[in-house]
């Protein structure tokens, strides 16, 4: 009887010496940054899209007599008229939905499994709640970063981590919990502007001091809140201080001036201010004075040009 009590003692030994060692189910959160985009498109599209997900993590699962196991997810925050915030600027809307294109709904069980469905469910001992993260064209914001917060629920009950014994006790490490988990949802807005600049036709004329003095503007629409200046390039051809047209290797020297009478040039004396801070929507116009130099000498008949190149700071 003594061998056979001592057998039974290195037996139960040998047994407890092969439980595995496990962590408790964790939870964790990836994506759901939205990138950096100019606020031009924040504006006017297209929409902004990423992905994101809630997971939850359990090794080593098997079911034992601790009861049904169990693993419920849903959405605890809401999961319509979402929107990123920055302070006290206009939002950004946004909506939430599966990578199928299907809207999620606040309470809503995304996950309800129960029983042999739990196995399948972390079958790579993995639970996840995928989403889609899409904004939506038409607000006008100034730079920043704009976030929200999305929350999810996790419940698990009866989970064994490890081995079954006798009569299906579980010998590993029962895990039960519930927690609400968070993931941040964030894009960052830039400066931007667009502007339009229609080309300047002089016209034809048999002199330099011929050409009519033309007139035109700079139309420039800016990131809501920026104080701009604009610059126009010396062209292809400058000489002299002055701009200058090119027929092949001939050329026509003009300039362009601002509403003060001198060259609209790049450097920080020469640039035209904005006349106020953008809204993000109004084009800003800015006129100029076209004018041939009619104290130059009458060059070849020919079809004269140059590129200007407009520059936006703020």
């Amino acid at each position: 009887m003594r061998r056979t009590a001592w057998a039974l003692a290195a037996a139960g030994f040998a047994t407890l010496a092969c439980r595995p060692a496990a962590a408790d189910c964790v939870q964790a959160e990836t994506g759901g940054n939205l990138g950096s985009v100019p606020s031009q498109r924040v504006l006017s599209g297209p929409a902004i899209t990423t992905t994101a997900q809630f997971t939850m993590a359990c090794g080593g699962i098997v079911l034992s007599a601790l009861g049904t196991p169990t693993v419920r997810a849903k959405f605890v925050s809401p999961t319509s008229g979402l929107t990123l915030k920055n302070g006290s600027n206009p939002p950004i809307p946004y909506q939430v939905t599966d990578l199928g294109g299907l809207n999620y709904t606040q309470g809503l069980l995304v996950i309800n499994a129960s029983g042999s469905n739990v196995l399948s469910l972390l079958s790579n001992n993995t639970a996840g709640v995928p989403l889609r993260i899409t904004t939506s064209p038409g607000a006008n914001v100034p730079a920043g970063t704009y976030t929200d917060t999305l929350s999810v629920n996790w419940e698990y009950a009866n989970i064994c981590e490890g081995l079954l014994g006798l009569g299906n006790l579980c010998v590993g490490t029962p895990r039960s919990g519930n927690v609400n988990r968070l993931l941040t949802v964030q894009l960052v807005v830039t400066n931007d502007c667009t502007f339009a600049a229609p080309d300047v036709q002089f016209g034809a004329a048999p002199l330099p001091s011929a050409f009519p003095t033309v007139t035109g503007s700079v139309s420039v629409v800016c990131t809501r809140g920026l104080s701009i200046t604009v610059g126009l390039g010396a062209g292809t051809y400058p000489a002299g201080g002055r701009r200058q047209m090119a027929s092949g290797g001939n050329r026509l020297a003009y300039d362009l001036f601002r509403g003060d009478g001198s060259v609209w040039g790049t450097a920080a004396g020469a640039r035209v201010a904005g006349t106020a801070l953008t809204d993000g929507i109004t084009p800003i116009s800015l006129p100029y004075t076209g004018r041939v130099y009619g104290d130059q000498s009458p060059p070849p008949p020919g079809v004269y040009q140059d590129n200007v190149v407009v520059d936006v700071q703020f």
